[in-house]
């Protein structure tokens, strides 16, 4: 060992900690060699110290290179060993190719102290690569990935040469395919790009329009296209980015007991040769950072994040802008020229490989449901991969599902009627902020979802718009198919199921496991389940003040159950199904299986339209039997005869005290439109809320969800969607008959109930 290279290796071990991906193909054996992008010194350590910590006996002489000096030399590597896979076919040699990064973010043009340390495309000379380690080797990434098997290639190869130029060129590709999914494409100079999307012949078609229109001149049309261009771009800095992890990962220790992420290897391949538009739920502001910090903790390209221009204050906005934050108002229909700036900025965006993110449902959801989809975005993803639709896009959908949000106080306030877009200042902000780093929020589980292919879903000789909605409805369906179980939702399932709000400790914890047991049975079984007994649930819960304690008596505070309902709502996909089934069975006069069956089919457009559920209605009726048969197992059901029993057991009524309130929401706009035939729908929504405040004061159904016209705006859209209603001269009325609907909620609620609504609308 020489001296330089006795005192490198200290050094090399002192400056570098690394993150390790695809472990499982780190192996020995005489027929392996491992690939790496070049043959710099310090990646031939990592590599060897990896090899040595798994137990691999590693030669150095097994290490290829892809590049040496700048220089192609894989296929001189490669000769000989091709060489001998055709003349002996038991000679199996495997190519493991290995990625190693620094840093692993975009690099900017504008910056030279960048190209000094980022990870990019241009490896650097020694100085640079030296540079590089010192400064950015505590956040390497060594990404191992599958073996390219040479006998496999042997076997369409017309001699070593060709076999050779073939894997020499697969593992190339590999490497630029590895390192764009990671590393993200380089970044343009933002003026420039700013520059050329003013320049594109639909943004100056935009601005001779509104010049035309406004009556002022193009040079003032141009400035104001310009100012909005720079609110809208984002700024993204790669130091500020690797300056806000370590933050980030102290902010998480602080605030939650843990981050569980689900279904990551899933996206690693398909970023290779996919650009990736991630579509989050959106249930609090942390859903930005979790979603960057994970992507970058494992190994994949940021973001860019199209984020509500509220945001942009001072301090806090041009931080988020270096993050990747790309701000948008709230509504631009009213002005074309913005919206074509949006969209050309994110075609931009998409042209030179940059993944994105933005939330389907528009904004925060108050109320703990999935919102309906706002496929304004969404609109603009397609008409860009239309237009260029050799360029494989996917749509990654995402479920993050919380113990406690950070807003659970703010969201109660905005509910009971307090004005949600106060302005708060950057010292407001920072004592906010104060105050949340003073809690624990228990538990976040970020749930990735099935993607899906531009390619296989759009025809881009169709209209977008009707193609962008079944999307839309397509992602929120596989969100909740991804969604965890949380402990917080399974307990206010529970205690929001109790007459009284209150329960022995014990019953608590029976029920929590019972509905544990139950959602692992379900056709649309959780992602994953809380890894504790539900006996520590209720202890953790204790401690974030979501319930109190008294011995072994546990109750909710009014407060307490209005903010629960937020966490039983994230869960409602899960039990409304087995809630109304038990309800079904227990009110009804005759409860056959077929007859139960047929009651629920009646139900379950409206279900799907609200809930997202992923079952297509023409295959309800195997769903409705598999429930049957689950609940039955779990000892919910029993049969009586050719009849069926629902139990009197605590979790079977409070699974039915759950799904009551769901129905009766239904029935309430119904009957509106029964009693009045046609509605404007402003009318109709503020007519419901008046009634279900009356009855949430009568009857207890004290939850805020109510009182959130949204959840009532997006239910009677679905229902407008799916051609139950109609719109006609602004006026909303039935487009197909609900008296079955009708018959049924009124064979299901009780006649008390029904008796006060009846009372209302006539008073």
């Amino acid at each position: 060992m020489g001296l330089l290279e006795l005192i490198s290796r200290p050094l090399l071990s002192w400056s570098i900690s690394a993150t390790v991906l695809g472990t499982e193909h780190l192996h020995g054996g005489r027929q392996i060699r491992y690939v790496l992008e070049s043959d710099r010194w310090s990646h031939v350590q990592l590599l060897l110290d990896q090899a040595r910590r798994a137990g691999v006996h590693l030669k150095p002489e097994q290490i290829l290179f892809s590049r040496s000096n700048g220089q192609r030399v894989l296929q001189q590597h490669l000769g000989e060993l091709c060489q001998h896979c055709l003349q002996d076919p038991q000679y199996k040699v495997e190519l493991i190719p290995v990625s190693i990064f620094h840093g692993r973010l975009p690099i900017r043009e504008t910056s030279w102290l960048n190209l000094l340390y980022a990870e990019a495309w241009d490896q650097g000379g020694r100085i640079g690569r030296l540079m590089q380690l010192l400064v950015n080797g505590r956040q390497t990434l060594i990404q191992i990935d599958p073996p390219l098997k040479l006998q496999d290639l042997a076997r369409s190869a017309p001699n070593a040469t060709a076999l050779t130029r073939r894997a020499s060129l697969l593992l190339l590709q590999h490497f630029q395919t590895r390192r764009r999914a990671v590393v993200g494409p380089d970044l343009s100079h933002r003026r420039t790009l700013m520059s050329m999307i003013l320049q594109h012949p639909s943004v100056e078609q935009a601005i001779a329009t509104r010049a035309r229109e406004k009556r002022e001149n193009l040079h003032a049309a141009r400035r104001y296209a310009r100012r909005e261009l720079h609110k809208i771009a984002a700024n993204f800095s790669p130091v500020t980015a690797r300056l806000l992890h370590p933050l980030l990962n102290a902010t998480w220790r602080r605030l939650y007991d843990d981050v569980e992420i689900l279904g990551l290897d899933r996206l690693r391949e398909r970023a290779l040769d996919h650009q990736l538009v991630y579509l989050p739920c959106h249930r609090s502001h942390m859903d930005y950072l979790l979603m960057s910090w994970a992507l970058y903790r494992h190994g994949l390209m940021l973001p860019h994040v199209a984020a509500g221009d509220n945001l942009d204050m001072p301090i806090i906005g041009p931080i988020l802008k270096r993050g990747g934050a790309i701000f948008m108002r709230r509504s631009f229909q009213s002005d074309p020229l913005y919206r074509t700036l949006y969209q050309q900025y994110l075609a931009s965006m998409a042209r030179h490989g940059h993944a994105l993110e933005y939330f389907i449902e528009g904004g925060r959801s108050r109320t703990g449901r999935l919102l309906p989809a706002r496929t304004g975005l969404l609109n603009m993803t397609l008409e860009a991969w239309c237009a260029n639709p050799e360029r494989p896009v996917a749509l990654v959908p995402i479920w993050i599902g919380y113990d406690r949000v950070v807003e659970a106080h703010s969201y109660q306030r905005e509910l009971g009627g307090d004005s949600r877009d106060r302005h708060l200042g950057p010292l407001d902000s920072l004592k906010t902020a104060w105050q949340v780093l003073r809690q624990r929020f228990g538990r976040v589980s970020l749930s990735i979802g099935e993607p899906i292919a531009l390619a296989e879903v759009v025809d881009p000789h169709r209209p977008i718009r009707p193609q962008a909605n079944a999307i839309g409805q397509q992602l929120l369906e596989r969100m909740n198919r991804a969604a965890a179980l949380t402990e917080t939702g399974v307990i206010a399932t529970v205690m929001l199921g109790q007459p009284q709000l209150q329960l022995e400790a014990n019953s608590l914890a029976t029920q929590c496991g019972q509905l544990l047991q139950l959602a692992q049975a379900l056709p649309n079984a959780p992602a994953s389940v809380p890894p504790e007994p539900p006996d520590n649930w209720i202890t953790r819960a204790k401690t974030r003040r979501q319930l109190e304690q008294t011995h072994n008596q546990v109750q909710l505070q009014p407060a307490q159950a209005r903010e629960m309902t937020f966490y039983r709502n994230n869960m409602m996909h899960l039990f409304v199904l087995p809630g109304l089934c038990l309800l079904l069975v227990r009110r009804s006069t005759n409860p056959l299986p077929q007859l139960i069956t047929r009651m629920l089919r009646v139900l379950y457009p409206y279900l799907q339209a609200e809930l997202f559920l992923p079952w297509p209605e023409q295959n309800f009726s195997a769903i409705a039997a598999k429930l049957r048969q689950i609940l039955l197992d779990q000892g919910l059901l029993t049969r009586d005869g050719k009849q069926l029993r629902a139990s009197d057991g605590d979790t079977a009524l409070c699974l039915m005290r759950n799904a009551e309130p769901v129905l009766l929401r239904y029935y309430l706009l119904c009957r509106l439109l029964q009693r009045y035939r046609a509605l404007n729908q402003d009318v109709l929504i503020e007519k419901a809320l008046q009634l279900a405040a009356n009855l949430q004061r009568e009857f207890g159904f004290d939850s805020p969800e109510y009182a959130d016209q949204r959840v009532l705006n997006g239910f009677v859209e679905q229902l407008l969607d799916r051609g139950i209603l109609q719109r006609s001269d602004r006026r909303i009325q039935a487009r197909v008959s609900l008296d079955a609907l009708m018959k049924q909620a009124r064979s299901i609620l009780t006649q008390r109930l029904l008796s006060f609504v009846d009372q209302q609308l006539n008073d």
